[in-house]
């Protein structure tokens, strides 16, 4: 079948890169966003970025903003979450090679092969795809030649039980808990001043979210009064997970916060550890506060209460959207299979040889093919719940599935050219 058109799933900066290649290489494409464009930079807010701008961009998009008379950043600055989406991500909709491209409050809830089931095989490749879309006035059917999910995880945080699994009564007290990074400083301040919070997790999140509530707890008033338990692996006296020195001597904001980050959790009164704790239940009270109950190494249960949850454990990948297509997924990671194995290969004999983002590279066309004719996972849930994406690998993923697509159709590619 001559892929034509592409449906793509997310108005990220891979859906949004992908969408402008695509539109110069000549095919259709539409881009189905959920929210808004930009919408997980935008809920990472004023949090900085560890890598400048011009890993966080292409060259492509670059180009065509500056032609549009659009002024960006420059390629070593150091952005927040909001000002990439502000500077970048909203401007890059805006060209008019994208123009009626994107589609904004258009949720992909299901993607299926039109005439075969998740069973069936035969030639599928001859078959368009059908996706589902929940809109404000509906449900509607869409067909497409090719899908690229570039959907994130962000939307779909891990949960904070035993071994992977949710705590007891977890889902009874979302409106207390969030997983995603609050605006400390800003809008989420009267949300955690003064009160009684459990974080949860170790990873760089953590970091960033321990710093931002020692500038709570120092900027007086009611934020003095800001209590934390902080509940983390046990790592053998380290509080935060170790980063990879090629990290850390090559990106000093990361290396500023881990310094930072660590030199609070030696020297702070209001913060408590409880490292190797597992969360096992959360009880709301009729007080409003929530009973918390954490069973420590050697195995003794202990109890206390919080006023807030703030869960920042990592993401995993919604593989609800191709339930019914046939893609290969890694037992471990959730991503796609060709791609995880590679991933596992170039770590050489020693998984947790402390190889991080920085050391990741793309691994060609071939890594992005599934079962599935013309369907292909980019981006950060190409990586599932391995958490060593870096968003210029999603920069090069675009070109190689770009690749695949013109071997397909070379005609498409010449003539762009």
């Amino acid at each position: 079948m001559s892929v034509r058109r592409i449906a793509i799933i997310g108005a990220g900066p891979v859906g949004l890169e992908a969408a402008l290649r695509a539109r110069v290489e000549g095919y259709d494409a539409v881009v189905y966003e959920s929210a808004t464009v930009g919408e997980h930079f935008r809920r990472y807010g004023p949090m900085r970025l560890f890598t400048p701008f011009h890993m966080n961009s292409t060259g492509l998009g670059r180009e065509r903003l500056r032609a549009a008379g659009v002024k960006l950043p420059a390629d070593e600055e150091i952005l927040t979450g909001a000002e990439l989406r502000e500077r970048y991500l909203l401007p890059l909709a805006r060209l008019e090679e994208l123009s009626g491209v994107v589609v904004e409050g258009a949720r992909v809830i299901a993607i299926a092969r039109d005439g075969f089931t998740k069973a069936r095989t035969g030639s599928r490749a001859g078959s368009p795809f059908l996706l589902r879309i929940q809109g404000a006035r509906g449900q509607r059917l869409e067909r497409a030649d090719a899908v690229i999910d570039a959907s994130g995880v962000y939307a779909t945080p891990n949960a904070t039980g035993p071994s992977g699994l949710p705590a007891e009564g977890e889902e009874r007290i979302q409106e207390q808990l969030e997983s995603h990074l609050p605006d400390l400083p800003g809008e989420a301040r009267p949300r955690y001043a003064g009160r009684r919070i459990l974080l949860v997790g170790d990873g760089r999140s953590a970091a960033t979210a321990v710093a931002d509530l020692d500038e709570l707890v120092r900027s007086g008033g009611e934020g003095a009064k800001t209590r934390v338990d902080w509940v983390h692996r046990a790592r053998g006296g380290s509080a935060f997970a170790p980063i990879p020195r090629t990290e850390l001597e090559q990106l000093p904001v990361l290396r500023e916060l881990d310094q930072r980050a660590g030199r609070i959790v030696r020297e702070s009164s209001w913060l408590r550890r409880h490292e190797g704790a597992t969360i096992l239940s959360y009880r709301a009270i009729p007080s409003g506060a929530i009973e918390v109950t954490l069973s420590d190494p050697p195995g003794k249960e202990r109890r206390f209460e919080v006023d807030r949850v703030l869960a920042l454990v990592g993401y995993r990948p919604d593989l609800s959207l191709f339930r019914e297509l046939q893609i290969h997924l890694c037992y471990a990671s959730e991503g796609p299979m060709a791609l995880a194995a590679a991933i596992l290969g170039a770590q050489g004999s020693d998984p947790a040889s402390g190889k991080g983002c920085l050391d990741q590279v793309a691994h060609g066309p071939e890594s992005l093919k599934n079962p599935e004719p013309d369907f292909y996972v980019l981006g950060a849930k190409s990586y599932g719940r391995n958490p060593n994406f870096l968003l210029s690998l999603g920069h090069r993923q675009i070109e190689d599935v770009m690749t695949l697509l013109g071997a397909a159709e070379p005609r498409l590619n010449a003539a762009a050219r």
